[in-house]
């Protein structure tokens, strides 16, 4: 079992109940040493003191996979960034405090991310990202009622679905290339993983030097797209709810 799992972008909430069969389904199949969680496990998140039937069944199958001798490690996401230490530690997972983690991932170094710190050119996105990231913001949102806060999660994104032509949004929501290299140089890697954007594929940008950046996918009905890693490679998969397959290039 010397292989590692990277996955983001589920979304899971109770009004997609396939999402979550998907995902119970590889983590009761898959056999691996560490599963990465690079963000946006759930749909939302308002709080480690509200959890529903479909966090509190999550939490019960990643403990089972952290049984088995799996170490979870989960990162915040754009959509789940109030998720704690609360819930992450009730699973025996470890809930990763920074926006980007360095690993040598088969022979090279490797900086795994959520990716939303890349797509710069969004500049509404990135001043929101500002604004609740803030610890006095989470502060004061944490401390309202439950109901409260819902209304508030609900405002948010019915905000964002609302702004801008769908062309627009999708003309801004992809990486900034100059930002890309930033981070490579400022982290020193050759590769990156990081899903957010929803656009699976493996992208080889050459500059200085050659950089690998490799998009985990977000999560439909039937599929997923995901990466694994062993001492010798790492790959882009497809999980289809019984097994990983190699993605035609």
């Amino acid at each position: 079992m010397s292989t590692t799992l990277y996955i983001s972008d589920l979304h899971l909430q109770s009004s997609t109940p396939k999402l979550t069969e998907l995902a119970f389904e590889l983590f009761s199949t898959v056999e691996c040493e560490c599963l990465y969680i690079l963000g946006d496990l759930f749909e939302y998140w308002i709080g480690d003191d509200c959890i529903d039937h479909t966090a509190e069944a999550v939490s019960q199958k990643l403990k089972t996979l952290r049984n088995r001798g799996t170490e979870i490690k989960v990162m915040h996401g754009n959509r789940d960034f109030l998720l704690g230490d609360e819930y992450v530690n009730a699973f025996g997972g470890q809930l990763i405090p920074d926006d980007s983690i360095k690993l040598d991932i088969a022979g090279k170094p490797t900086l795994l991310m959520h990716g939303d710190t890349l797509c710069t050119d969004d500049t509404q996105y990135q001043f929101y990202r500002r604004m609740v990231r803030n610890r006095d913001w989470q502060r004061d949102f944490l401390a309202k009622s439950v109901s409260e806060r819902e209304a508030t999660a609900r405002m948010i994104r019915s905000t964002s679905k609302a702004s801008g032509s769908r062309a627009h949004r999708n003309s801004i929501a992809d990486i900034n290339t100059d930002t890309l290299l930033q981070t490579v140089n400022n982290h020193q890697v050759e590769r990156v993983v990081h899903g957010h954007t929803h656009r699976p594929a493996l992208h080889v940008t050459t500059a200085e030097q050659k950089v690998e950046r490799m998009v985990l996918g977000d999560w439909h009905e039937d599929h997923a797209v995901v990466a694994v890693s062993d001492k010798e490679n790492c790959e882009l998969v497809k999980w289809d709810g019984s097994s990983l397959s190699a993605i035609a290039a």
